[in-house]
């Protein structure tokens, strides 16, 4: 059994040894004052287990040693503290006040001359220094434990991860140093030492993971949130109205999904997009630093609580990056955060694309609605005017004509129509986008309004054979009728420009179930793959035999938004070359 506890005493010293060694590394590389308090408590604990078999059996040297063994689990406790502050800061009035406090009871301490070893004689002021000593490094890990362990309710996962361990680190260590404290003769039994032993030894590893977190166990703690991280950035790259709201959100992610304590997204020209928990001073502090460089790949920037994490951004327009700083519950930014967050940042580049795309198109499709409005009410008043001019002149109001005259004419009032037809598309396809196209709907005959519809394109119709197909009695249904015949006007001005001149146009109208109207013509039909198209604003199927036709591309897509405007639809059946149906169906009165 001494073999074994001796082995033991051994094997602890040289686990607190290596811990030491590793805190103390930590610190060389990152030199900040929290890697500094976690070397000298794990520091401090280590010379208490190497000087407490010395303790007692050195004769003259043993008060010095016994007296030098207080101030070390004293430094060690306020070591402890001064790490938990770096987490969660104290007063400064609470901070002094725990330096006198811990100073008081060094300096009773001292003054009690305490005994070698615990099972020496104590005086009564011995006994109040020895209590006074325990509970001292006792609340040194006690509030801690508590502090810590309330901080981390309510917190994204991995700083509520982070202060846990933290807890559990220091309630760790206070367990085995009250068990290695208990005095009397149960602490001489063999069976209590080994338990004791056993127990220090495992703590050691619990100490590093909890306090100096490896890069496995952050990536546990990430991954309570990475379904919600999913979900999360999934709306983030389709939902976001525009670059700034999708920055400002992503960086949410970005300092939820890691820890981190403040965030910025830099644009190309170095203008700052988003920033998050930063003043506007910090953040161009840090946009300042960030620019002086521009990495090729995430890179760590810094030391301690100044560390960072640099991610370029590669956008459209330019290079851009996001920052992310550590924050007081951040565990240390490693390779693996570094590669999480240069996978996040390839999402935001192209979600920032994705987003400023949308604002130039909408910006042009603004553009584009801002001119149909100028023109057509530019058109307009001239176009009355020439077509007002025309026809007097066909009635022969301003005087007689030569034959070939009055040969052209019918033309022009044609060609006249045209543009009137186009321009009053125009004017609906402005109303339509901006939302103030009203329809007036009223029972009334479509049989009675296809007729006022033909009428209206006769000049159009007069170079091609025109059949109607209509029933005896009236087909009612709730209608705009100004809308309605544009809808047909429409189908029929197109039936005559994709036709040949002499080829037949049929319109029928029907109301069996359904009101329908269709208009059948025997041009040069559409393309299968080219049909889904049809019905978008300004699409124009080009091809060799179109090329030469003219349009706005407006026309079928008006017609179906007011098809459907009145719970109805337009549909097309075609064949290539053998020309094309075009239907239009809305709902019939009850």
């Amino acid at each position: 059994m001494a073999d074994l506890l001796a082995g033991l005493q051994l094997a602890i010293e040289v686990a607190f040894v290596l811990l030491t060694l590793a805190a103390g590394i930590d610190w060389l590389h990152h030199r900040d004052s929290r890697r500094s308090h976690l070397a000298l408590a794990f520091g401090s604990l280590t010379a208490l287990i190497l000087m407490a078999p010395a303790i007692g059996r050195v004769g003259a040297l043993n008060q010095a040693l016994t007296d030098i063994a207080v101030v070390v689990l004293l430094l060690s406790g306020y070591a402890l503290l001064m790490f938990r502050a770096s987490f969660i800061p104290f007063r400064p009035t609470t901070l002094s006040a725990i330096r006198f406090a811990i100073s008081a009871v060094a300096v009773l301490a001292f003054a009690a001359q305490l005994p070698p070893t615990s099972q020496a004689p104590h005086s009564t002021l011995q006994a109040t220094a020895v209590v006074a000593v325990l509970v001292t490094w006792g609340l040194c890990l006690v509030e801690p434990i508590v502090r810590l362990l309330r901080a981390s309710a309510h917190r994204p996962a991995v700083e509520s991860a982070r202060l846990r361990a933290l807890s559990l680190g220091y309630a760790a260590l206070l367990a085995e140093v009250a068990a290695a404290s208990i005095s009397g003769s149960t602490a001489r039994h063999p069976y209590f030492v080994l338990a004791t032993d056993l127990i220090t030894l495992a703590i050691v590893p619990l100490l590093y993971v909890s306090f100096s977190p490896p890069t496995l166990l952050r990536w546990l703690w990430r991954q309570p949130e990475e379904d919600a991280f999913r979900n999360g950035l999934h709306d983030l790259l389709l939902f976001s109205p525009d670059r700034a709201t999708l920055a400002h959100r992503a960086l949410g992610w970005a300092t939820r999904l890691v820890g981190g304590g403040g965030a910025l997204i830099i644009d190309p020209d170095g203008s700052i997009l988003a920033a998050r928990d930063l003043t506007e001073e910090q953040a161009l502090e840090v946009a300042g630093g960030a620019t002086v460089f521009r990495p090729k790949t995430a890179v760590r920037v810094g030391r301690g609580p100044a560390s960072r994490v640099v991610i370029p951004l590669l956008l459209q327009k330019g290079e851009g990056m996001m920052v992310i700083l550590s924050g007081p519950f951040t565990p240390l930014f490693g390779d693996d955060e570094a590669l999480r967050l240069r996978q996040y940042a390839s999402s935001i580049a192209a979600g920032l694309d994705r987003v400023s795309m949308n604002e130039r198109i909408a910006t042009l499709e603004k553009a584009k609605t801002e001119f149909l409005n100028v023109a057509s009410h530019e058109l307009r008043g001239p176009m009355t005017v020439i077509k007002g001019y025309l026809t007097m002149l066909q009635a022969g109001s301003l005087g007689e004509l030569s034959k070939e005259s009055k040969h052209v004419l019918p033309l022009l009032i044609a060609k006249a129509d045209e543009v009137n037809w186009m321009v009053e598309q125009m004017v609906e396809a402005a109303r339509l986008e901006e939302g103030r196209l009203a329809l007036k709907k009223m029972p009334a005959d479509l049989v009675e309004l296809t007729d006022l519809a033909i009428e209206g394109v006769s000049q159009l119709l007069s170079k091609h054979e025109l059949s109607v197909d209509k029933p005896a009695r009236a087909v009612q249904a709730e209608v705009d009728p100004d809308r309605f015949q544009i809808v047909v006007r429409n189908l029929l001005s197109n039936a005559v420009k994709y036709s040949p001149a002499g080829a037949r146009i049929k319109v029928r109208v029907s109301g069996n179930g359904l009101a329908r109207v269709a208009v059948t013509d025997e041009g040069i039909g559409i393309a299968e793959e080219d049909q889904a198209r049809l019905f978008r604003r300004f699409v124009r199927i080009e091809t060799k035999t179109t090329e030469r036709v003219s349009g706005s591309g407006l026309g079928l897509w008006l017609s179906r938004e007011i098809a459907r405007m009145h719970d109805g639809d337009l549909t097309v059946e075609s064949t290539l070359g053998r020309g094309s149906t075009f239907t239009l169906q809305l709902p019939l009165n009850a």
